[in-house]
């Protein structure tokens, strides 16, 4: 009887060594790792747990790129994914360079479709990694105010606000500024010109960028700022960007005086000839034709003749004229008033498909291209050499 337990003993032992070896091998099998694929709308991506993966182009500048099929193709691919998904994981594993404005336009996309967007590190750079991080690595706009106001947190992360809000803003901006690079000493003359500038900017969001939508908050832009470490005594740069994803400045034309006066200034044989046309008719008929070349019907005409870019030259020229007296259109002068002649300063505007660069006081003081694909919006971003502004 003994003999036979222990023989019962040894088979039961048995058996639960070979159950649990094949339950050991079944769950090695069916191990989830959390990876699969997904197909939107004819874009096959991969997934991990289920939220689709989207890569990053491996330059995220759109200066340097000029917008290429690449820049342009993200920008495209991110509105539809997150028009499907409200949580995406974006890959910069591959990701070399970013400029920290070019951010800017996906934090647009992402509060468009008030979605959550997860981060894969870059393995090539670490300097994406910094950026990306203190870019507020795409936590809500929520937190991200909280960090403009915490003086803990030594960055300035994306903020975003609408035309509402934008005085608060500017002022809410120039304290944080103080107190995270500047140990709360500024000097005046930096306060008041960064902040003039900063309210111009928003305040032409508000009064050009989106005309059809009379829902102030709805008037949306989004604003990084960056104070780099002093590489020397009393050299220390800011990076300021600000964008909006309106109609842009060239659409602007249409329904802006101070802007058509400024094309017709700078560009007066290309305006003549839309406004008068070839044809030497003096007759009814002909002043009638004439009459409804309305400013509409031009901009696309002026586009192909001088380009985004040369509209967006004109529209920063400032001249003092009837038009453009002390009280109307001086948001160009603030613009520009913060850019100074040393070398590592200057403006940028991104339009639609042109690209415009302010080098105050250097031989190629005006930059203009074009653009291989068009930037819904606008986008602005200063190099401040602020020890100069003082």
């Amino acid at each position: 009887m003994k003999k036979k337990l222990q023989q019962s003993d040894r088979e039961f032992s048995h058996s639960r060594r070979y159950l649990s070896s094949l339950n050991k091998g079944t769950k090695s099998k069916h191990v989830f790792k959390g990876s699969g694929s997904t197909i939107i709308e004819q874009m096959s991506l991969n997934t991990l747990f289920g939220k689709p993966i989207l890569g990053v182009p491996t330059i995220m500048n759109f200066v340097a790129t000029k917008l290429d099929d690449v820049s342009a193709k993200f920008l495209a691919d991110l509105d539809t994914v997150l028009s499907n998904y409200r949580h995406i994981y974006l890959s910069f594993a591959k990701t070399k360079d970013v400029k920290l404005p070019m951010l800017l336009t996906i934090y647009a996309v992402q509060e468009k479709y008030n979605a959550k967007i997860s981060i894969i590190w870059s393995k090539e750079s670490g300097w994406v990694n910094r950026l990306l991080s203190e870019s507020g690595r795409f936590s809500s706009a929520m937190y991200r105010d909280e960090c403009l106001f915490n003086s803990e947190v030594p960055y300035i992360p994306v903020i975003s606000g609408s035309n509402q809000e934008f005085l608060d803003l500017s002022d809410h901006l120039v304290d944080a500024i103080n107190d995270k690079y500047y140990g709360g000493c500024m000097p005046d003359n930096i306060e008041s010109r960064i902040s003039q500038a900063i309210i111009e900017t928003l305040e032409n969001v508000g009064r050009h960028a989106y005309p059809h939508d009379p829902d102030e908050m709805n008037k949306k832009w989004w604003l990084i700022c960056s104070v780099s470490q002093p590489r020397q005594k009393d050299e220390r740069l800011m990076y300021l960007a600000i964008y909006d994803s309106g109609r842009g400045i060239p659409l602007s034309f249409e329904d802006s005086k101070v802007f058509q006066h400024r094309v017709r200034q700078h560009y007066p044989n290309e305006y003549n000839q839309l406004i008068h046309g070839t044809e030497k008719d003096g007759s009814k008929s002909g002043r009638i034709r004439q009459f409804v070349r309305t400013m509409n019907a031009m901009i696309s005409p002026l586009r192909e003749s001088i380009g985004d870019s040369g509209l967006i030259y004109a529209s920063m020229m400032h001249d003092m004229t009837r038009l453009d007296d002390p009280n109307h259109g001086q948001g160009s002068v603030s613009i520009k008033d913060v850019v100074t002649d040393d070398k590592d300063s200057n403006l940028i505007i991104i339009s639609n498909k042109g690209c415009y660069q302010y080098n105050k006081g250097s031989e190629e003081e005006h930059i203009m291209f074009e653009l291989q694909n068009e930037l819904p919006g606008t986008l602005l971003q200063w190099s401040i050499k602020l020890d100069e502004l003082c």
